[in-house]
């Protein structure tokens, strides 16, 4: 029973141990958040998809339609040109998916935290009850030293249990 207790009480640290960990990573995320937060609210109306569009209409059009030399060049500027907007956009789509993996992070810990939350839960009332057994075990074998006391769990074998005396009877019946 010993061994049992020892065993949970070492489980049930490292799961604390755990939380703790979450709780440090969440509020790692949450500064990694408030850091971003600035940046993408001065972005916020910055659109990058008809910029990413127009670069690939282009390179389209370059592709599959023939020109002058000299129009040629002229869209090669502009494909150039539009790929330094997307450029200095990537920024701002970068820090948008590093917010989407920040918040997933946090959500994620959070989700961990009420699951090691319930396992304690259940390992608690486990504790305590093996707490109460070893308590009175203890008790019992203290104070009947001397005596053959009864411990608790274990039956004399002159005696007969309630659950037996149903067992014999319901075969009797049977008969």
């Amino acid at each position: 029973m010993e061994a049992k207790i020892k065993e949970l009480e070492d489980k049930k640290s490292k799961l604390i141990a755990e939380i703790k960990k979450n709780y440090g990573r969440i509020r790692y995320k949450k500064y990694e958040e408030k850091a971003l937060e600035p940046f993408l609210k001065e972005t916020e109306n910055i659109q990058i998809e008809p910029v990413r569009r127009k670069l690939r209409s282009l390179e389209f059009k370059i592709s599959t339609q023939a020109y002058t030399s000299q129009l040629e060049k002229q869209m090669i500027k502009e494909v150039k040109k539009v790929e330094a907007e997307l450029g200095k956009m990537r920024l701002v789509e970068k820090a948008r998916r590093k917010k989407r993996l920040v918040t997933q992070d946090i959500l994620d810990c959070e989700k961990r935290i009420a699951e090691i939350e319930e396992e304690l839960k259940v390992m608690r009332a486990e504790l305590r009850e093996l707490y109460g057994k070893f308590k009175s075990l203890k008790g019992s074998s203290n104070k009947r030293e001397g005596s053959r006391g009864l411990v608790f769990g274990e039956k004399p074998e002159d005696m007969v249990s309630m659950e037996d005396i149903v067992i014999i009877e319901d075969n009797r019946k049977k008969e």
